[in-house]
C-alpha cells in the first residue's frame, strides 16, 4: 500500500493509470490471494486499472515461507534478483522505446543492477530515491543519469528507521541448518547481473 501511495501524485499529475505489476513485489513476495487484487484495492486507489494483467508472476520457492506470515513465499534474495532480472528483461521487450515509471520497494535496486549490467556491491536505494535511466537510440546499454541512492533535494526530513538501502554479502550466504536462500551456492551474488564473457543473465 505504500507504494501505491507514494505512486498516486504521479499518476494524478501524468493523468495516468496506475498498473499493480506482481514483477515488481518486494522481497518475500507471497503469492496467491494472500494480498487483496487490483480490483479489490480499486475503491480505495481509484487510480488503479483494475483490468491490467501483470506481466511477471512470483513463484514461491519450494520449501520457503515467509518469516514474518508463514505463507509460502519466493525465497530472497537469489530468487528475488532473478526474477528481478527476468522483468527487467520483459520491460525492455514490452515498453521498447517508451519511457516507463516504476514505483517499488528498496530491494527492486537489483532492477537497476539488471538494466545496467552492473554489480549490486554499490547500489543504494534512498526512501523515495529515484534512479533515473537513459537509453540512446533505443538499442544501445542503458546509462545511469540520475541515482537514487539520495533523496537530499525533494526530501527535507527522514524518518530515523529509513535509509539509504542495499545488498551486502549476507543477503546471499546460506546457513547451514536453516532453509536455503537459493543464493550464493547457485551462483547467485551480488555481480550477478555482472556480464562475464560468453554468457547473458538476460
Amino acid at each position: 500500500m505504500r507504494v501505491i501511495q507514494t505512486a498516486c501524485p504521479t499518476s494524478n499529475v501524468l493523468g495516468v493509470p496506475l498498473n499493480i505489476e506482481y514483477g515488481l513485489s518486494e522481497a518475500h513476495a507471497t503469492p496467491g490471494s494472500v494480498l487483496p487484487s487490483a480490483k479489490e484495492r480499486f475503491p480505495y486507489f481509484p487510480q488503479i486499472n483494475p483490468m491490467h494483467q501483470s506481466l511477471l508472476n512470483v513463484q514461491p520457492t519450494p520449501g520457503y515461507t515467509c518469516p514474518k506470515t508463514g505463507h509460502p513465499c519466493e525465497a530472497f534474495a537469489g530468487r528475488y534478483v532473478q526474477r528481478l532480472g527476468e522483468f527487467a528483461s520483459i520491460l525492455e521487450t514490452t515498453y521498447h522505446g517508451k519511457s516507463v515509471v516504476l514505483f517499488s520497494h528498496a530491494a527492486s535496486v537489483a532492477l537497476v543492477a539488471a538494466l545496467l549490467k552492473c554489480s549490486m556491491r554499490s547500489l543504494k536505494f534512498a526512501p523515495c530515491g529515484i534512479y533515473h535511466l537513459e537509453r540512446r537510440g533505443n538499442e544501445g546499454p542503458w546509462t545511469l543519469q540520475g541515482n537514487g541512492e539520495s533523496n537530499e533535494e525533494y526530501v527535507t526530513e527522514n524518518s530515523p528507521t529509513t535509509y539509504p538501502w542495499g545488498f551486502s554479502e549476507r543477503h546471499f550466504n546460506e546457513e547451514e541448518g536453516k532453509p536455503p536462500y537459493h543464493g550464493s551456492s547457485e551462483g547467485i551474488d551480488l555481480d550477478y547481473f555482472v556480464e562475464k564473457e560468453g554468457e547473458s543473465k538476460m
